[in-house]
């Protein structure tokens, strides 16, 4: 089971919130931590850094939540292979490993919540090599088309766990639980906490609405 973080290089201070929440926890050091920043158009490959625990790979595209699963689809082939995947602008809290440990070994995949995901959850390396055409047609090299690119990217949500015939949710969480909006980063942005208690996450969102309902709020 390897964690993997969906990062960008503008997002530092968001990275490093959460990275410092899953330190203070010693399972931390026993997870292999694959940290994928979109946002390096110059590359011609991956760029690969290791550093402990943490292995950082500097992609040569922006695919805006599924940066990381293209990465892991062009990089990666043991299709054995288990990820629990989230957003930099996520944090953990103390029983997230906990529900890592716990997890079924015979999940294929499974999204964080229901009915929509921001593609968060468990994933295996077989089910995301079943989505390689559609991933494919997502991977953005063009920074000029980042921002219109996030309308493409939220209407292809969980188009991964979709491939996947035997996929669930965790705990079948449906609920929603959030505080805010406050400046979370203190960067100008007003974001929402919401948390999903079946995988002690919080994940702090600037686009959010009601259950069922997708709006991008400028506050």
């Amino acid at each position: 089971m390897k964690i993997v973080i969906n990062s960008h290089r503008n997002n530092t201070i968001a990275l490093n919130h959460l990275l410092d929440s899953m330190r203070v926890n010693p399972d931390f050091s026993s997870y292999e931590v694959l940290i994928m920043i979109g946002g390096y158009y110059g590359n011609t490959e991956y760029e690969i850094e290791k550093k402990d625990n943490i292995t950082y790979i500097k992609c040569n595209h922006n695919s805006i939540d599924f940066t990381g699963l293209i990465a892991l689809l062009e990089l990666f082939s043991d299709t054995e292979e288990r990820y629990i995947y989230l957003h930099d602008t996520c944090r953990v809290g103390d029983n997230f490993y906990c529900k890592i440990k716990a997890l079924d070994p015979s999940i294929t995949s499974a999204k964080i919540h229901t009915p929509w995901s921001m593609n968060i959850g468990v994933y295996t390396q077989g089910v995301i090599n079943l989505s390689r055409d559609v991933l494919q047609s997502l991977k953005n090299k063009d920074e000029h088309a980042s921002h219109s690119f996030k309308d493409i990217g939220t209407v292809h949500e969980d188009t991964v766990f979709n491939h996947d015939p035997t996929n669930s949710v965790l705990e079948n969480y449906s609920g929603w639980s959030f505080t805010g909006p406050t400046d979370y980063y203190q960067t100008g942005t007003q974001r929402i906490v919401e948390y999903y208690p079946n995988l002690d996450v919080y994940k702090i969102k600037a686009n959010w609405g009601a259950p069922g309902q997708v709006y991008q709020l400028k506050l």
